[in-house]
């Protein structure tokens, strides 16, 4: 686990689930248990992305035990597993596009057809497979040089507009 990870893990999710749980926090040999109900392993310092994300998961659950969602993505970690690689390929893909000046109209249309098809009406919802080769070919792109106009006040971003 990173120190972004530990101060979730610590500072947030663990506190939750033993308050829903009505469980001591400071129960390390519960804390253990846990962990490796959720990952397999009594300790969180050397787990992969993928156990976080599972341990993570069981722990959103025990926080909040009547939400169907987190029940379903700690009950079925393969899929839980799959919708995070998807969130993770998406985000990447957002913040490339915006480094690089494209915009959401601009991604809609570099994946058109693709969607079409998948028969999916966003690049969003494209196979996981199609998504890293879209989240290629967004990063593949040259940045958008173009000037852009700002939408309330009509101005031009940069002043350097060839008439």
């Amino acid at each position: 686990m990173n120190a972004s990870q530990r101060s979730t893990y610590f500072g947030r999710l663990w506190p939750e689930a033993c308050a829903a749980q009505k469980w001591n926090p400071k129960d390390e040999e519960r804390r253990r248990d846990v962990t490796h109900a959720a990952t397999g392993k009594e300790s969180t310092s050397k787990l992969t992305e993928a156990q976080i994300t599972l341990l993570f998961n069981k722990l959103k659950w025990l926080a909040d035990p009547n939400n169907f969602e987190k029940a379903l993505a700690d009950a079925n970690p393969t899929q839980a597993l799959e919708e995070h690689k998807r969130e993770q390929i998406i985000w990447r893909i957002e913040h490339t596009a915006a480094k690089k000046g494209f915009n959401e109209a601009w991604l809609a249309k570099a994946s058109a057809g693709k969607c079409t098809r998948h028969n999916v009406k966003s690049w969003r919802q494209l196979p996981t497979v199609e998504l890293v080769k879209f989240s290629m070919t967004v990063d593949s792109r040259a940045p958008n040089k173009t000037p852009v106009q700002e939408p309330c006040t009509g101005v031009v971003a940069e002043d350097d507009i060839v008439f």
